[in-house]
């Protein structure tokens, strides 16, 4: 069984595991259509947008389209918000907003090349980036959004945009990149970036870290940022299971009782989620590691 155990860990996530988006969902109040965009489903015979020429597109129109843009993320249709934020950042390509949604669309079909350039941008403010990105295709309507608190602004970072935030939400999304691309050093350093500028959602970067180690089978640096969440957010339940799951994946099997023999710190960490959520998501995967080390199960705190 233990052999059965661990061959499973180290092939598998276990139980499925959603990541958290990109963005923290701030806001889902239905916005109004947005004025000037076909809604999906339109003639097939609808010619491609063309990008306005820069600084003519009105804050008016870029709000709108980034509402527009976050609703297509939410909704995973991220070719359409990547069309519609191809053409605001040409036209507007000092607007960070605009550029990490624009990430954000290109994450989500496996862009990364192109998700890094935008990033950047938010970062550096547009300059040549807007030129390295294709040009826009046609787009759609707009819905929900994620992060509906935010608002493209002309006035300078000091009075209209959050500086830390949208370093935060960039480096964030450059260190799921790099993860994606298995640059390692870089994605560690990245999401520590996006802690350190953004305090307010620190642990909710570095728990978006372990579970994208997690899902790309980095067992060693999933335990490691495991540890750095707890560090922040020690009362998240999930966050021990991620650290136990990760050191039981580097796990060896005793040739004689062919029992687990789990790393240091990896039965503890099973049973702290096990005493936060008895009967949490990944109770059972908890139980089942324990169960095949040879650990009892300690009887549920009343």
């Amino acid at each position: 069984m233990a052999a059965r155990v661990l061959a499973m860990l180290l092939t598998s996530c276990l139980s499925p595991i959603a990541l958290a988006q990109g963005l923290p969902p701030l806001g889902t109040q239905d916005q109004k259509p947005a004025p000037g965009l076909a809604p999906l489903g339109a003639s097939p015979d609808q010619k491609p947008a063309v990008a306005a020429p820069s600084g003519s597109l009105s804050v008016d129109a870029a709000n709108a389209d980034l509402k527009a843009a976050r609703a297509a993320n939410q909704e995973k249709r991220y070719t359409d918000a990547e069309a519609l934020m191809l053409r605001d950042t040409a036209a507007r390509p000092s607007m960070p907003y605009l550029w990490l949604e624009l990430g954000q669309a290109q994450l989500g079909q496996k862009k990364y090349a192109e998700a890094e350039t935008s990033y950047k941008a938010a970062l550096s403010g547009g300059g040549e980036a807007a030129m390295k990105q294709p040009s826009a295709p046609a787009f759609y309507t707009e819905g929900k959004g994620t992060v509906a608190h935010v608002s493209v602004s002309t006035a300078p970072p000091s009075k209209g945009l959050d500086t830390h935030e949208i370093q935060g939400i960039a480096d964030s999304g450059l260190g799921e990149v790099y993860i994606r691309l298995n640059r390692v050093p870089e994605a560690k350093e990245a999401f520590d970036r996006a802690a350190a500028a953004y305090p307010a959602q620190a642990a909710f970067y570095l728990r978006n870290e372990t579970i994208l180690f997690l899902q790309t089978g980095n067992a060693v640096e999933q335990v490691e940022a495991a540890n750095k969440a707890i560090a922040l957010d020690p009362t998240r339940a999930a966050l021990y299971f991620f650290k136990g799951q990760g050191l039981a994946a580097q796990s060896t099997v005793d040739s004689k009782t062919q029992k687990l023999i789990l790393p240091s710190g990896c039965a503890e960490a099973l049973e702290k989620y096990l005493d936060l959520e008895p009967g949490g998501q990944y109770a059972a995967d908890a139980k089942g590691m324990l169960a095949a080390a040879g650990i009892a199960i300690k009887p549920v705190k009343k």
